[in-house]
């Protein structure tokens, strides 16, 4: 699950990435915190099914 540092992070990255001033780590950060970001929706959605 993501803690408020990661989310934040996850939304200034986002900004960067659609004003195309990311660098390639930045992309490549941005990837792997929406991976997590994914991961916890998912879980959450199955834990609220059970």
């Amino acid at each position: 699950m993501m803690n408020m540092d990661e989310f934040e992070r996850l939304n200034t990255l986002a900004e960067k990435a659609m004003n195309e001033s990311a660098t390639r780590n930045e992309l490549k950060e941005l990837n792997e915190l929406l991976n997590d970001w994914n991961s916890s929706v998912e879980l959450n959605l199955f834990n609220h099914l059970l």
